[in-house]
């Protein structure tokens, strides 16, 4: 005597088009999110292309305004050799070409690097800060240049500071470092600490007066990124560097 039993489910109606529709609701939520994805993906690639296509345009600028420059500096040159009556004023006339040019290729070189990251530090770095004296209104200008390589062109934000290391003299000790904010210097322009949000490079700039009982020993720069990569930069420079620089 055969014992198998044949067991049949039945869905009742209702639970059937409800079943569908769940199955049709999952099927739309996958499709939404992929396009969104997907959208989201071509927006970032379409910024990073014009942003690529910015820097090569600007590289092209400056090699064009380069190779103008040099041939003005070998025209002068060559007038230096003919008319040497004039040969102070050619002298300060060359001179002028030549600081232009060293400031043309530093920033022919700098968007090189731009252009290739690997000849830039990896992520958060200070490419450069410059000081510079004003004769006629007594001031200091500082420019501090920030850049970020390697990053995949992440928006970087963070916080640029800078501190004067000056002499001072008390009863303990014939000479120690005294710390200066530069922002509690006489006739400070700028901000800081300066606000850093760049994706490859950011310029900080301003001015600032020295008090007549301070004697300048170094500047120290201090840079600090946020988020998940978040660094810390601390670089000081000599204060007869800087100036030594110009």
């Amino acid at each position: 005597m055969n014992n198998t039993r044949t067991i049949v489910f039945r869905l009742n109606p209702r639970k059937k088009i409800a079943l569908v529709c769940a199955i049709i609701f999952s099927l739309a939520l996958l499709i939404v999110g992929g396009l969104f994805i997907y959208n989201t993906g071509m927006a970032d690639g379409r910024q990073a292309v014009v942003q690529n296509k910015l820097i090569t345009t600007e590289l092209a600028k400056l090699q064009t305004v380069l190779r103008g420059e040099q041939q003005r500096a070998v025209n002068a040159e060559k007038s230096a050799e003919i008319d040497r009556l004039a040969a102070e004023e050619v002298r300060k006339e060359l001179l002028g070409y030549r600081n232009e040019l060293a400031e043309l290729q530093s920033s022919v070189d700098f968007y090189r690097g731009l252009m290739a990251p690997d000849e830039l530090e990896k992520g958060l770095g200070l490419h450069g800060f410059h000081i510079s004296y004003n004769k006629r209104t007594n001031s200091y200008a500082y420019k501090a240049l920030v850049t970020q390589a390697g990053g995949n062109n992440r928006l970087l934000k963070g916080t640029l500071s800078i501190r004067l290391m000056v002499e001072s003299s008390n009863s303990t000790a014939k000479e120690s470092l005294k710390e200066y904010a530069l922002s509690d210097l006489p006739d400070f322009t700028g901000e800081l600490p300066a606000k850093l949000r760049f994706r490859f490079f950011q310029t900080i700039e301003g001015s600032f007066k020295l008090p007549d009982n301070l004697t300048p020993v170094s500047m120290v720069i201090e840079l600090e990124s946020t988020g998940k990569a978040a660094q810390k930069i601390n670089k000081t420079f000599n204060w007869q560097d800087l100036l030594g620089a110009h």
